[in-house]
């Protein structure tokens, strides 16, 4: 009877919440429970009477007319963006290729993190007399261009993989009832390893930037000890980002297969509004990253492009969803 009730709850999803829907969702939802308990009274099993009510009831625009809300119905057939079916296995294969995904994501931005790291750190050594400076900013650029140029490769081959899913950030996802059900059930048991897993990247983050600021703020160490710290600080931030991106793709493949928190109708909507515009903004904020890094040679503050970066994107998306609904 639950997957009667999440299939119920399913094609209504998008109708809009007045007392004629709500009569008829309520009516339907009668009408299927009284024909289970018929079929169940017959002797039919638990899968083939949901099977039987979903086939007799579960076709919303044939009931629309019988239901009263015909109008309703049209109307969000006419606004509802494209959908996409999948099946068991299709869900099983885009988990697994969005968990691999995230791994090779998470790996590239951290080999790229511990390439600046490494430069700050060549950097500290040149200033303490270890070695000659030019070999130091030699040897640390050239170290960072290649961890560069290997996430790239990571990154180029995590996009091919998760391509052919890409239209789950900006269709509905249509499964079925019983997978539904289950999928609901894994997020709700991830989510605490979720939570774990942003709490631990929130503190590390915290922890690195609160001991380079006490000691900056005290003066009791060097440019070279700060320079260190700096370079620490930058580890901590690429196992936090780690963290981030594997618990934020795995909870996001979610997300977009129950259309939920940021890939609801709405949201997918937005997306599709908003992904020229992504597409331009982060490349102009990857060029100011270089240059300033490179030109200003300010490896050790620039990071602090990306955290502004990130909340400025989130202003642009609400200004141009606000615009766009009072278009």
């Amino acid at each position: 009877m639950d997957a009667i009730k999440s299939y119920l709850e399913n094609m209504f999803l998008h109708l809009p919440k007045t007392p004629e829907v709500m009569r008829a969702k309520e009516e339907l939802s009668q009408m299927m429970e009284d024909k289970y308990n018929q079929l169940r009274g017959e002797g039919s099993t638990d899968n083939e009477a949901v099977g039987q009510v979903i086939a007799e009831f579960g076709n919303l625009a044939e009931l629309a007319g019988d239901l009263g809300i015909s109008n309703e119905v049209s109307e969000i057939d006419f606004e509802e963006p494209a959908q996409v079916s999948m099946t068991d296995q299709d869900v099983e294969r885009y988990l697994l290729v969005s968990r691999e995904s995230g791994r090779q994501i998470a790996g590239g931005v951290g080999l790229i993190l511990f390439g600046v790291m490494l430069l700050i750190i060549l950097q500290s050594f040149a200033d303490s007399g270890f070695f000659a400076e030019n070999i130091a900013q030699a040897i640390g650029v050239g170290g960072l261009l290649l961890m560069v140029a290997v996430a790239v490769y990571m990154f180029i081959m995590a996009g091919i993989k998760t391509d052919q899913y890409e239209n789950l950030e900006t269709k509905i996802v249509k499964i079925d009832p019983y997978l539904r059900d289950r999928i609901k059930n894994q997020k709700k048991e991830y989510l605490p390893s979720f939570g774990r897993m942003i709490a631990i990247g929130v503190f590390l983050i915290l922890l690195g930037v609160t001991i380079l600021v006490t000691v900056s703020i005290l003066e009791i160490a060097d440019d070279v000890v700060l320079e260190l710290l700096v370079a620490g600080l930058l580890a901590m931030v690429a196992i936090a980002v780690s963290l981030f991106i594997t618990s934020g793709m795995k909870m996001s493949a979610y997300d977009k297969l129950l259309n939920e928190g940021d890939y609801t109708r709405r949201k997918k909507e937005e997306a599709n509004y908003m992904q020229p515009i992504a597409g331009l903004y982060w490349t102009l904020v990857l060029g100011g990253y270089l240059a300033w890094s490179f030109i200003g040679e300010a490896w050790h503050i620039s990071w602090i492009v990306w955290p502004i970066a990130g909340v400025l994107f989130a202003v642009i998306s609400n200004i141009a969803a606000l615009a766009r609904q009072n278009r």
